[in-house]
C-alpha cells in the first residue's frame, strides 16, 4: 500500500471519527474545550507569541494585565469555538437557531431587499464563530446564500467540511470560482458571503491603518460590490453567552459604486471589524498570523490617517 492510499484512509478514519464525536451533546464538549484550553494554551503554547504580539501591536494602550486577561479569553473562546464548528456536523436546525438569534431589525432589512428582487453582499469576520452565523442564515434570511472559501489540500477533509458548511443550505464556491458560481445563479435572488479578515498577498491587496498596524485587505468584497453594484452589510457576531450569539447586519452601502476612491468601501468595513473588535476582543482570532507582511513600498496607504468615524 502506498503512502497516499494510506493517508487517505487515515483521513477517511478521522474524519468518521469526528463525526461521531459530534453527535456528543454540547455540554460534554464543553467539558473536553477545558481540558482542550489547557493542552494548547498551557502545555503546548499555540502561537501565545503570536498572540501577544499581535494584542501589543492592537492595544498599545491597554496595561500587560489587561492584555493577559484578553489572552486568556481568547484561548478559552478558541476552544469552544473548535467543539462548536466540531458540533456543526450534526446540530439540528432547531438548535442552531436556538443559539444564532438575529435581530429583528436584520431580518426586516434583508428580506425587504429578497421582495425588490435585490441581490446583497455581505462582509463578516473571524468574531464570535463564524462558522454557526453562516450556517444559521439559510434559517432567517430568504436570500440564496454563496459562500467564498479556500479549499483544504486534504481531499477528504475538504469534502466534508464543505458538506458540513453545506447542510443548512448554503452554496459554497471556492475564490477562483466564485464569479463563475454568481453567473451560474444569475436567475436567482443571492447574497454573496465573504470573510473581510484574511491575509492577502502583499502586492495584490487594498493597505489599511487598521488597529494601530499597515494591514492587507482582499480586493474581492470591493471589487465584487462595485461590480454587481450590490448593497453592501456588515455582520456583527457577538457572543451573549457560552454556546449562543448575537448577529447583526448592517448596511454600510447602498450603492458601491459611489465609493469611488479605491480602497475606500474596504476601508469602511474594516472601520465595523475594528468596531467589533474593541467592544469584544476576545472573540476575535489572534491566532492568526494578520500582520505578517509588510506592505511594499509601490502599494498606497487607504484611510492612511485613521478609519471611518461610524459611531452612531
Amino acid at each position: 500500500m502506498n503512502r497516499s492510499i494510506l493517508s487517505e484512509y487515515l483521513s477517511v478514519f478521522l474524519a468518521r471519527l469526528l463525526y461521531l464525536f459530534s453527535l456528543l451533546p454540547l455540554w460534554f464538549l464543553y467539558g473536553v474545550s477545558y481540558f482542550f484550553t489547557i493542552v494548547i494554551y498551557r502545555i503546548f503554547r499555540y502561537r501565545v507569541n503570536v498572540v501577544r504580539q499581535n494584542l501589543r501591536n492592537a492595544f498599545p494602550e491597554k496595561s500587560r494585565k489587561e492584555r493577559r486577561t484578553i489572552e486568556r479569553d481568547f484561548y478559552r473562546h478558541f476552544s469552544d469555538v473548535m467543539m462548536e464548528v466540531l458540533k456543526l456536523k450534526t446540530i439540528s436546525p432547531a438548535n442552531l437557531k436556538r443559539r444564532c438569534v438575529y435581530s429583528a431589525g436584520s431580518q426586516k432589512l434583508l428580506n425587504n431587499y429578497y421582495s425588490q428582487g435585490r441581490n446583497v453582499l455581505i462582509v463578516l469576520a473571524h468574531t464570535g464563530n463564524w462558522e454557526w452565523a453562516g450556517a444559521s442564515s439559510p434559517l432567517y434570511n430568504k436570500h440564496q446564500i454563496i459562500t467564498a472559501y479556500r479549499p483544504l489540500r486534504d481531499k477528504v477533509f475538504d469534502k466534508d467540511t464543505l458538506n458540513t458548511r453545506k447542510r443548512t443550505g448554503n452554496i459554497l464556491a471556492s475564490m477562483k470560482n466564485l464569479v463563475r458560481e454568481i453567473f451560474k445563479h444569475k436567475n436567482q435572488v443571492i447574497g454573496i458571503a465573504l470573510i473581510g479578515d484574511q491575509t492577502p498577498a502583499p502586492d495584490n491587496a487594498f493597505w489599511v491603518k487598521f488597529l494601530h498596524q499597515e494591514t492587507p485587505f482582499f480586493k474581492g468584497a470591493e471589487v465584487l460590490a462595485q461590480k454587481f453594484n450590490t448593497p453592501v452589510f456588515w455582520c456583527s457576531v457577538k457572543k451573549v453567552k457560552r454556546g449562543h450569539y448575537f448577529i447583526h447586519f448592517e448596511l454600510i452601502a447602498e450603492n458601491p459604486r459611489e465609493y469611488t476612491e479605491e480602497g475606500s468601501l474596504t476601508c469602511l468595513h474594516a472601520s465595523y471589524l475594528e468596531r467589533d473588535i474593541k467592544a469584544q476582543p476576545e472573540s476575535w482570532l489572534w491566532s492568526h498570523r494578520r500582520w505578517k507582511h509588510k506592505r511594499p513600498e509601490k502599494a498606497g496607504l487607504a484611510c492612511a490617517t485613521k478609519l471611518m468615524d461610524i459611531s452612531d
